[in-house]
């Protein structure tokens, strides 16, 4: 990701950013580490891996710390059945709540093949990246997932991002010290 970042550091105008063309997002799509979390096997996860994704199925997050280091750039995270034993009210909510709140720069899918009730988590809705059902054709999962692995690589994103993360000090702060403090820290 820092990368990115150094590539921005050249440019002054935020709108004069250049996102990755075809060719190299073609690239760069295989080198995104992309991590699948549900309770249910899911039979796109085979196939993408043999298409050259790096993904990993995995069945549950059981130790949130262990899971953060390995840096994934995509997390397609479950809603039910998943989370348990971390948050155990809220499941895949809660995870989507503490990743997002962790790690702003990672890009997190919502899976589903449940209904579930948009009034009890609507305050956590708008912190998912996208949403997928479980009942999505292989071809138009592979384009959620593509969209989100470029978002993930997106300058654009992360600026905004750490742009949200200002904004959020800057409103907290109590002084205008405090404020002079926040805005010479970052530069």
């Amino acid at each position: 990701m820092w990368t990115i970042f150094k590539r921005l550091g050249r440019q002054k105008d935020p709108e004069s950013i250049r996102e990755f063309s075809n060719d190299e997002f073609e690239k760069l799509k295989f080198k995104a580490r992309i991590a699948l979390v549900d309770d249910d096997e899911i039979p796109h996860v085979k196939r993408l891996q043999r298409d050259g994704y790096n993904i990993v199925d995995l069945p549950d997050i059981t130790e949130i710390d262990d899971f953060i280091r390995k840096k994934y750039h995509v997390v397609v995270l479950d809603i039910q059945g998943v989370g348990k034993n971390l948050s155990q009210n809220s499941e895949g909510w809660g995870l989507l709540k503490y990743l997002k709140t962790e790690c702003p720069h990672m890009v997190v899918i919502m899976f589903t093949g449940a209904d579930w009730s948009v009034t009890k988590y609507k305050h956590l809705v708008d912190m998912a990246d996208d949403f997928i059902g479980k009942d999505l054709e292989f071809l138009d999962f592979k384009s959620k997932l593509d969209s989100a692995i470029r978002k993930a690589f997106s300058p654009k994103f992360h600026l905004e991002v750490e742009r949200k993360k200002l904004i959020q000090e800057i409103s907290n702060a109590e002084t205008f010290d405090k404020i002079a403090a926040i805005v010479n820290a970052y530069g």
